[in-house]
């Protein structure tokens, strides 16, 4: 709860609401809410916790994304990055990777062709389908864009000791391992 007294933030969350409680993480028992009329679940203070921090980050993302214009849609960055590590890569792999529906990819990858960022390559074993791979110019856009981003990055994390960005960097990737899962197992 420090965390959050220090951001001027006071979640009630219903599973604590002092630091002793918070230390215990108490799972709550199932709640009933007249006002929505359904069942909360069962939850623990530090999903809540997280959940609610993660609403937050997501927000901020998108306010600095806007805010900081880094010139290529989001969507696009993804999928140079994805070329970059790995080039020649079909729409139906490059839309598994960003959880998105094929079309989706299609739509993305011509509009990111007319713009001289990617070029599309035949399949000479599948002529419905091709290969997508990054030109020069999308490799120095992405450049352009990754360099814009890890200032930002570089500052927010400034007072960060390297080994808490490495935690934080490892906790990040198996985080988002098992967010794709979970799409995956939705899907």
């Amino acid at each position: 709860m420090q965390a959050f007294a220090e951001r001027g933030r006071n979640p009630t969350f219903s599973g604590y609401s002092t630091e002793a409680d918070e230390s215990t993480m108490i799972h709550r028992t199932e709640e009933h809410d007249e006002s929505l009329g359904n069942h909360l679940p069962t939850t623990c203070p530090s999903v809540e916790a997280l959940e609610y921090e993660l609403a937050f980050l997501v927000r901020r993302l998108e306010a600095a994304r806007r805010r900081f214009n880094f010139g290529l849609e989001r969507a696009h960055y993804l999928l140079l990055i994805l070329l970059e590590r790995k080039d020649r890569q079909s729409v139906g792999a490059l839309a598994e990777q960003v959880n998105l529906d094929a079309s989706t990819v299609t739509r993305q990858v011509a509009a990111m062709k007319q713009a001289g960022l990617v070029d599309k390559l035949d399949n000479p074993d599948d002529r419905r389908g091709g290969f997508v791979t990054i030109t020069d110019a999308g490799r120095d856009a992405a450049a352009r864009v990754r360099d814009r981003r890890l200032e930002r990055v570089e500052k927010a994390f400034d007072e960060w000791s390297e080994q808490e960005r490495q935690e934080f960097a490892r906790l990040t990737a198996r985080f988002n391992d098992a967010m794709r899962e979970e799409l995956n197992d939705v899907s």
